[in-house]
């Protein structure tokens, strides 16, 4: 890579050294520092690099000498559907990759497949078309993100795109009923269609489409679709199952229902504070009362009675559940 690097800043040099480009030794040094960048990187990225190798420079300057690298294939400008963030990456003549967006984390997976090539070049002769350039963009969860996700999760959670089943409503009894009469229950799949500002989800349940508050979704668990016979790879050359154990939140548990905690998910504070309440793998945990008309769980842990937000319950998950 170094020495296409320094390729391009060859090329460069004889493209415009000697034909009077204004301020030429600062758009050099602002492609030096934009190839020291190996991702896809923000114009604002680009600043602070160009900012620690000593260069001051206005923002629309840089603007315009980034627009000018991506004129002269130099640089690519690249739009992912997850953000409108216009990102910057490297454009090396001869050499193309097509992209894996993570829907959840944004990590962006640069791959190239022959064999893929060669069946978009017989598609388009099969079609009697001529290809001029063209792009993949493939979105999804990643190997890290699916390796970290839960067995069951509401489907306020669910990426757009995801196929999910319904495993169980946490509802009253009114609830319920008003799920069924839209055909939700539990066994059947639904499709994500989109998230809408203000928590509101939209989703596909047999050819029909359902616009759900989040509160509705949020009492909805489901278990995405899996796909067997394939392992997920993190794009770092290992893989990871795509599900964790099976285990259920205790905010699904019934009352009278005690079982042995199997993770507490969430973050390092999230965790540590849950801990010091008593919820640590392996110890048992009773649930005293789970109405549906409540906002909150009473449960019994380590001898003690507590009360916890539905938050907080849907982060403990509980195995060899028994009366």
């Amino acid at each position: 890579m170094p020495d296409r690097h320094q390729q391009e800043k060859e090329q460069f040099r004889r493209l415009f050294g000697q034909r009077g480009l204004d301020r030429f030794e600062e758009r050099f040094q602002i492609l030096e520092s934009f190839l020291k960048l190996e991702s896809h990187v923000s114009l604002a990225q680009i600043a602070d690099q160009v900012r620690q190798d000593g260069l001051g420079v206005d923002d629309e300057f840089l603007r315009q000498c980034m627009a000018q690298l991506c004129r002269f294939g130099f640089a690519s400008q690249v739009v992912f559907d997850r953000d409108e963030t216009i990102l910057y990456e490297h454009r090396h003549l001869g050499v193309h990759h097509d992209h894996m967006v993570c829907t959840k984390c944004g990590a962006i997976i640069e791959f190239n497949d022959d064999a893929l090539e060669s069946l978009q070049d017989k598609l388009a002769a099969e079609y009697g078309f001529f290809m001029l350039q063209h792009k993949m963009e493939i979105y999804g969860l990643c190997g890290q993100c699916m390796a970290e996700r839960d067995d069951l999760i509401p489907l306020s959670r669910a990426r757009i795109g995801e196929k999910v089943e319904i495993v169980n409503v946490a509802a009253g009894r009114n609830m319920q009923m008003r799920f069924a009469s839209m055909g939700l229950r539990t066994g059947i799949f639904v499709e994500i269609i989109s998230s809408a500002m203000g928590g509101q989800i939209v989703i596909a349940s047999d050819c029909n489409r359902l616009i759900l508050c989040a509160g509705m979704a949020a009492k909805i668990w489901v278990r995405p679709e899996k796909r067997p016979g394939r392992a997920f790879n993190d794009g770092a050359g290992g893989e990871c199952l795509p599900f964790l154990s099976e285990s259920l939140p205790l905010i699904r548990m019934a009352s009278g229902k005690q079982g042995s905690i199997a993770r507490v998910n969430g973050g390092h504070f999230s965790r540590r504070r849950l801990g010091k309440m008593g919820f640590l793998q392996g110890v048992l945990v009773r649930v005293i009362n789970n109405s549906p008309s409540s906002d909150s769980l009473e449960v019994m842990v380590q001898g003690h009675h507590l009360f916890l937000s539905e938050k907080d319950a849907s982060k403990i998950f509980v195995e060899k559940i028994t009366l």
